[in-house]
């Protein structure tokens, strides 16, 4: 009897060491830059690496503040959905679409009122 579960596993294995699997934003860290403004990384926890980095967003001047005083800690990942974000397939050319790293921010910050 064939095990779906172990052959479908397989292929999300070999896709993944292949680099053709699809990547999901399942987690993002805030950081700052060496010139001391903040960004968020997106990350993909879920691969055969352990976790895959996807994009950093720079935070714009206005939510600066608000991350300041948020108690989110500097360098610790947290799962998107704990700022009202679904896991959603992005790699670094949808990351970098200026709409959507729009989007993307206001939805953290909102979060955080």
């Amino acid at each position: 009897m064939f095990d779906l579960g172990l052959i479908f596993g397989a292929g999300d294995l070999v896709s993944d060491v292949a680099g053709i699997k699809q990547r999901k934003a399942r987690q993002l860290k805030f950081f700052r830059y060496k010139k001391g403004n903040y960004g968020i990384a997106f990350y993909d926890n879920k691969t055969v690496y352990g976790e895959y980095w996807l994009e950093n967003i720079p935070v714009p001047k206005e939510y600066e503040k608000k991350l300041k005083y948020s108690g989110f800690k500097i360098g610790k990942k947290y799962d998107v959905q704990l700022l009202g974000i679904s896991h959603f397939d992005a790699d670094k050319e949808v990351l970098k679409t200026p709409a959507i790293q729009k989007r993307l921010l206001q939805t953290i910050f909102e979060s955080f009122d």
